[in-house]
């Protein structure tokens, strides 16, 4: 009797070693612990996000990943609302974390850039101001220019400070149309609405899509990058939110969005500098 009641000791302080051993994780697989991560990403990103994805399972079989393509508007209000806590937060440029990082929602140790961006100057497919360069936007022909609302799109932030430093800003001031989404100003430039639209240079390709190849939208035409020289320069970034479930799972992906391969990947997604792409 003494023997059984002793076994029963045991095995019920190994039962509970293993669940110590697995709080805050899932049930553990061959030895690993299993645990999903939430990641934001937003919809500018699904094409090279999908591949990097495929990389990261195969380095960490063990973590999945708990992720769609959403509006960077969208997901950022989400996470300055408190609606989601993710364990990586992912941006098409600097402003959107700038916004959570000063509302102190970000483990800032965790910021890195990941990814080259840049803007562009985009027509109508027919182009009927005839614009031919960024300063032509001061054009009389030019009566519409679509740029995403600049309080909250890096791409729409870095398109008034270029315009300012062309030093046409107040020439075209007047003509500004602020759409809330980066993909709206796209839209108004395919229906002809505005005669030139200025937005991020990876989106002139379709990057919407999850295992497909960036291809040309239709209905416009990029007519060229804006000139580096007339704004900061700026790059995708990632973050840890603060209250996230696994910060470290967070930090492990991001490590992954900065390695040779996923950087390769992002490359292929036409996600790089104005002055790389003039050399």
């Amino acid at each position: 009797m003494v023997r059984v009641a002793g076994r029963v000791v045991v095995l019920a302080m190994l039962a509970a070693v293993a669940v110590a051993a697995g709080c805050g994780r899932n049930a553990t697989t061959a030895g690993k612990t299993e645990t999903t991560l939430l990641v934001l990403v937003p919809c500018g990103q699904m094409g090279p996000f999908s591949e990097v994805e495929d990389l990261f399972k195969q380095a960490h079989p063990e973590i999945k990943l708990d992720w769609a393509g959403l509006n960077m508007v969208t997901m950022t209000e989400e996470v300055l609302g408190g609606k989601k806590k993710p364990d990586a937060f992912l941006s098409m440029g600097d402003l959107e974390v700038d916004r959570l990082a000063k509302a102190g929602l970000i483990l800032p140790e965790t910021r890195a850039k990941y990814a080259d961006n840049a803007i562009v100057l985009t027509v109508p497919a027919d182009n009927p101001a005839g614009v031919q360069s960024f300063m032509d936007l001061a054009k009389p022909e030019v009566k519409a220019i679509a740029i995403p609302n600049p309080e909250v799109n890096s791409v729409g932030a870095h398109a008034i400070e270029a315009l300012k430093g062309a030093g046409i800003w107040d020439q075209v001031k007047d003509k500004i149309v602020t759409p809330q989404f980066a993909a709206d100003s796209q839209e108004l430039g395919q229906q002809g609405r505005v005669e030139a639209s200025i937005g991020y240079y990876p989106c002139e390709s379709e990057v919407h899509v999850k295992g497909g190849e960036p291809a040309t939208p239709k209905g416009t035409k990029m007519i060229g990058f804006v000139p580096a020289e007339y704004y900061s320069e700026f790059s995708c970034e990632a973050v840890v939110v603060k209250g996230c479930k696994d910060p470290e799972g967070g930090k492990l992906l991001i490590a992954a969005l900065q390695t040779p391969e996923a950087q390769a990947v992002f490359r292929k997604w036409n996600f790089a500098r104005a002055k790389q792409e003039a050399e």
